[in-house]
């Protein structure tokens, strides 16, 4: 999770970076793929994003290797405040509410594209029973080792937060999600997969950046520059950007109609500018009525 700052603007990057969907293929009731063009053609859009998502693993680990700081861990001091009852979960320079966060003690905590130990041993150190799952090994080693030094029990898992089919259903009480979404083509596939796994009443905090992220261009002139408004959501980095970066610019609409789709009830919302003016973050909290 993003502390004081979090991933470079696509547009700024200098290097490769920054988490995941699977088209699923239909499949008969004896495992066989159908034939026909539509079984091809689900086969041909399951490997291209296969190959995404190789490619955002690639990005995230060589930011890790960077020591980028929003894959920071958890301090010694943020580790003994939450067990002191103090639990403390950072959004950039501000933190999630603690009313969102009341009653944890003792419940089952996902943390959705969530390693780099920072919220799991936060959550297990606070009492809850936390468990982590993200396509980065790198990110998933930083928690291995944290709670190998300080004895805490998470559940550690490596995966595409579009499938979370290792979990039952209404196997969470909370889910948080990070700044992530953005490596996500089809949000509704995440959002439905969170549901699913929430036990009734429990509640989504998702992490996102505005889509005022993605409609500007930098550009430099000699009165010290200036942002253009020049793209249309939603917003896809691969159409002007050829390093192997891979990022999604989603509408509000996506995020929050998405969210509203598949059942879910916003009761929470809270924003973080950034220095950059053009750098909006959001926070969502989504209770699971049905």
């Amino acid at each position: 999770m993003p502390g004081k700052s979090g991933p470079t603007k696509w547009n700024e990057r200098k290097m490769p970076m920054r988490r995941e969907f699977l088209f699923a293929v239909e499949v008969k009731k004896d495992g066989n793929v159908p034939a026909g063009a539509q079984g091809a053609e689900s086969i041909k859009e399951n490997t291209v994003m296969e190959n995404i998502f190789e490619q955002v693993e690639k990005n995230i680990d060589s930011l890790v290797e960077n020591s980028v700081d929003w894959s920071a861990c958890a301090s010694k001091e943020q580790l003994q405040a939450a067990r002191a009852g103090e639990l403390k979960l950072p959004f950039f320079d501000r933190e999630v509410p603690r009313e969102w966060l009341k009653g944890i003690k003792g419940k089952k905590v996902l943390c959705l594209a969530g390693a780099g130990g920072l919220q799991a041993p936060l959550l297990a150190c606070a009492g809850a029973e936390a468990t982590v799952i993200d396509i980065s090994n790198k990110m998933l080693e930083k928690d291995r080792e944290i709670a190998g030094k300080e004895n805490l029990q998470i559940e550690i898992v490596k995966g595409n937060i579009c499938d979370l089919s290792m979990f039952g259903d209404g196997r969470f009480d909370f889910i948080i999600n990070p700044p992530s979404l953005m490596y996500i083509p089809d949000l509704r596939v995440v959002f439905r997969e969170c549901f699913r796994v929430l036990a009734r009443g429990g509640a989504f905090i998702m992490m996102a950046p505005n889509p005022v992220n993605y409609l500007c261009d930098y550009i430099d002139d000699e009165n010290g520059g200036y942002y253009k408004a020049v793209h249309r959501m939603p917003f896809c980095s691969r159409d002007y950007d050829a390093s192997g970066w891979i990022e999604y610019g989603h509408t509000m609409e996506e995020y929050l109609g998405g969210l509203t789709d598949c059942g879910f009830c916003i009761n929470g919302y809270m924003e973080c500018q950034m220095d950059d003016i053009t750098e909006l973050h959001f926070m969502v909290r989504a209770i699971k009525n049905g």
